[in-house]
């Protein structure tokens, strides 16, 4: 117990000292968060923090490896996979954040490192392949594989889904480091004691400038380390029987970031929109949306991750028959969230309303009832990069035709009564994604509809 406080008040230290030098630095190069329409904050903030809490857990893992050896640093040092996901993963992970909070990444180029560093995981033996449950033991094969790289990208992405309020991400991620450190002691995994303790001193001393008004943010540098150390060291805090309590304690205790990212994608997945846009009706967003400060928020959130923590600690500890009553009072409340902030009917309501009634058929009318008004054709010609058009029945015959045609530049859309519209480009066909195609789809439905073979000089 005396390494795993040293190692919590070493890294409290490291953060507490080295966390001023990145707010000056990051005022002074311009590393900062500015404001926008989703975000909460005034005012420009450094959102350099992250890679302070990261060096500060390493810090204490420093000192045991060249200054004072024990039992425990011997376990985490004499195994390479260990050092090499725990250290060097830890490490690159927050790199390539700082990267990101400093010049940009591509959110599609920052999922695949996610699982390029999950995969080297896996690869490395942190990994669920094996469940022990009450009817024997279960062994997951490929599906293992999927399942641990599932849940190191998911809880990444959900610690950095959940930063966005004044210290929500590092209380949070405070909890769950000490139900990790209880559960990795209880199952005799000290190193992951030891690693979760250096993490939740980081976390901490970090949150004295990151309470709100924030001095500093940590931005990816940090969340994406947060989330990537707390779901390596969770794989590794269980038994090795893997048993299904113990792998329901770490998803209870980090019950809040995982139902808010849960949320998150089934809510854009409703509405077909791509699971990287961004939106405010994170958990934290309607909580605002009541009225409430950030203060306010923050500490509800706080008390509801204690209540999650206290549910985990109790997985913990009793195992057997009270099991079940914990798993079920965890899903009275987690219903109870959903409900009460109105997600129920974020994610019912395209199911709710009729077919006509959906607001892509309402704005389709709209625009179609616009389009009909106007001279079609000579808007075509005069504002897009369109030389002529044909309608064409599902056979292959032209119905109709203006304009000018091309053999090679063309591209078919398909609108209603089997026929379809052939534009011809005075250019090569562009690159068009989704919205442009459902843009293009109107016009061609506005041609199919109003323009007769009299207006377009059909023979």
């Amino acid at each position: 117990m005396k390494t795993y406080l040293t190692s919590f008040i070493a890294s409290f230290i490291f953060v507490v000292a080295i966390t001023p030098f990145l707010i000056k630095a990051g005022i002074k190069y311009g590393f900062v968060d500015t404001v926008n329409r989703r975000k909460i904050h005034q005012g420009l903030i450094p959102r350099i923090g992250g890679i302070g809490i990261a060096l500060g857990t390493m810090f204490p893992l420093f000192l045991l490896f060249f200054f004072y050896k024990n039992e425990v640093s011997k376990i985490l040092f004499n195994s390479f996979q260990n050092v090499c996901v725990i250290i060097f993963g830890g490490l690159a992970i927050s790199i390539f954040g700082l990267y990101d909070d400093i010049k940009g990444v591509n959110a599609k180029i920052k999922l695949a490192f996610q699982v390029l560093l999950a995969a080297g995981a896996w690869y490395a033996g942190f990994e669920i392949s094996v469940v022990s449950s009450p009817f024997g033991v279960i062994n997951l094969g490929w599906l293992g594989t999927f399942v641990t790289i599932l849940w190191i990208v998911g809880i990444i992405n959900a610690f950095n889904l959940i930063d966005g309020m004044d210290g929500l991400s590092s209380g949070v991620s405070f909890f769950a480091c000490i139900t990790i450190m209880t559960l990795s002691i209880a199952n005799g995994t000290m190193f992951v004691a030891l690693v979760s303790a250096a993490l939740a001193g980081a976390v901490v001393g970090f949150l004295i400038y990151n309470f709100n008004p924030a001095k500093i943010f940590m931005g990816d540098a940090g969340s994406m380390f947060i989330g990537y150390m707390l779901s390596v060291l969770a794989l590794k805090s269980q038994s090795k029987g893997h048993t299904l309590v113990s792998l329901l304690v770490p998803i209870i205790a980090m019950g809040l970031p995982i139902l808010d990212t849960t949320l998150a994608f089934i809510r854009r997945y409703m509405r077909n929109q791509s699971i990287f846009a961004a939106d405010r009706q994170h958990i934290h967003h309607m909580l605002l949306s009541k009225g409430w400060n950030q203060k306010k928020v923050v500490l509800v959130l706080y008390g509801i991750t204690v209540f999650f923590t206290v549910l985990a600690m109790l997985l913990i500890f009793n195992k057997d028959a009270e099991s079940f009553l914990v798993i079920t009072v965890f899903s009275i409340v987690v219903g109870v969230i959903i409900t009460k902030l109105g997600y129920l009917e974020i994610l019912y309501s395209r199911f709710k309303t009729g077919k006509e009634d959906r607001l892509e058929n309402i704005l389709e009318k709209y625009f179609l009832e616009k389009l009909s008004s106007t001279d079609v054709a000579g808007t075509i010609f005069s504002s897009l990069p369109i030389k002529g058009f044909e309608i064409l029945d599902d056979n292959g015959v032209q119905i109709t035709f203006s304009g000018e045609s091309d053999k090679m530049n063309f591209i078919d859309i398909a609108v209603e009564n089997k026929s379809y519209v052939r534009f011809f480009w005075n250019t090569r066909i562009p690159t068009i994604n989704t919205r442009e195609s459902a843009m293009l789809s109107i016009l061609a439905k506005s041609i199919n509809q109003n323009i007769s073979p009299e207006k377009t000089g059909e023979k």
